[in-house]
């Protein structure tokens, strides 16, 4: 499918960043998040005549006015400590696709997806914060591409901006959908030492990714297969990275010829509800934390217990423990660095080990498939392969109930996933969207 580049130019505020508001200090969470841009695309295959050149300078108008409240994303990062906010803007490219929107989401291609987001160029130091493509296909559909720094969002950032932007364009913007700005207040800058810079994750050429499709359906089985005394009700999050988990270290532990490895998986964890008091939801800035969970082992010490029921009690455990001794550390200063920077280097050390370690993201319930820009809803959000390996995204379904997970295995050990009977009876691997 070829796609054409037909214009590339600089959105900038629509109105100037006062003096006062010109330098705004990164969070110490801020400054160790990993050096990548998070990609994001929204599909919207029939709107017919509603989109054209008045449409496109609808995305860049609104755009322009919602960076006026979204100030430091207009802006570059210094030295990793500040941004500085000089309206400077966000990169926005218009892009012609000779093909059909109908052809993609019959066939989602997580590879596919690349070319219709900007190039990630974090590594290079390019500078800008965000960077917007929009895609406009020979039949009319639309797919817009945007991409991130992690310097200055999570995903509850990106779902408050996704959400100004597109209430904006269509004139519902409500002050409670301004965002706020805390985090600084809260987890102050710090001066790193040069044994704790940011984490970097870096492709693996060797990597796969493929995308499995659980419906609300299939998760109610599947929450009724990993109940057990000691989590009753597991959520739909548990149960799907239960299994994953299970899957993808039993593909593992065959290509490596062994019964027994260690295996760990991590989950990033949006801790705003979490501190005492709340921090405001659209709080901008990275306000995330990691916990770890880790396969129990027998009595004997044989082997470990790869059942579902014990996987899910394990992944309950590692969040009570979390939410019990890390949690409310969060809203003391004193105890918040310490709280956060340990569940940094437990990732650190997981991925040293030398052991079967899996990263989990979950980006549901962030309300990505709201954005009406003025020609309805999506029918399609996904992200683009980042082929890192061992890493696993889940995100809603258009229905806001099921799970699309999308998992980055090496090529060996997907081979094994992907015919994994388990997996397939409660999942679907690619499935048509239309």
């Amino acid at each position: 499918m070829k796609v054409e580049l037909v214009s590339n130019q600089t959105i900038k505020p629509s109105s100037p960043t006062p003096q006062n508001l010109r330098i705004y200090k990164l969070s110490f969470i801020d400054q160790i998040c990993p050096i990548l841009h998070t990609r994001m695309l929204f599909f919207y295959p029939k709107i017919e005549n509603k989109f054209s050149n008045d449409g496109c300078e609808r995305i860049k108008t609104s755009l322009s006015e919602t960076l006026t409240y979204f100030y430091p994303l207009a802006g570059r990062v210094r030295e990793n400590t500040v941004i500085e906010c000089n309206d400077e803007g966000v990169e926005f490219y218009e892009a012609r696709v000779h093909g059909f929107v109908s052809d993609v989401l019959k066939q989602p291609d997580a590879d596919l997806g690349h070319q219709f987001v900007p190039v990630d160029d974090a590594h290079l130091r390019s500078g800008f914060l965000v960077k917007v493509q929009v895609n406009l296909f020979d039949c009319g559909g639309l797919a817009i591409g945007v991409s991130f720094s992690h310097k200055i969002a999570d995903a509850s950032t990106i779902g408050s901006f996704i959400k100004a932007w597109s209430c904006t364009a269509i004139g519902c913007l409500t002050e409670s959908m301004l965002p706020k700005y805390v985090m600084e207040s809260h987890f102050p800058s710090m001066e790193f030492s040069k044994d704790l810079q940011p984490l970097e994750f870096k492709p693996e050429l060797n990597c796969v990714t493929r995308r499995y499709v659980f419906e609300s359906s299939d998760i109610t089985k599947l929450k009724a297969k990993t109940s057990s005394k000691l989590v009753e009700q597991p959520t739909r999050v548990e149960a799907v990275l239960a299994l994953i988990w299970k899957c993808a270290t039993t593909a593992s532990r065959i290509n490596l010829g062994i019964t027994k490895r260690p295996s760990k998986v991590g989950q990033a964890i949006n801790f705003r509800k979490r501190t005492n008091p709340p921090l405001p939801e659209t709080s901008v800035g990275n306000c995330l934390s990691i916990f770890i969970a880790e396969t129990e082992e027998t009595s004997d010490c044989s082997t470990d217990i790869l059942d579902l029921q014990s996987l899910v009690a394990q992944l309950r455990k590692a969040l009570e423990l979390f939410s019990r001794e890390r949690a409310h550390k969060l809203g003391d200063k004193n105890n918040a660095f310490s709280s956060i920077i340990e569940g940094w280097k437990d990732v650190e050390l997981a991925y040293k080990e030398g052991i079967d370690f899996f990263m989990c993201t979950s980006w549901c319930r962030f309300g990505f498939y709201e954005a009406d820009f003025g020609w309805g809803k999506p029918k399609w959000v996904s992200i683009p392969s980042m082929k890192i390996k061992n890493s696993i995204y889940l995100m809603d379904t258009h229905d806001g109930k099921g799970i699309e997970a999308w998992v980055t295995l090496i090529e060996q050990d997907m081979a094994l996933v992907e015919k994994n009977h388990e997996l397939l009876e409660f999942a679907s691997l690619n499935p048509t969207i239309i």
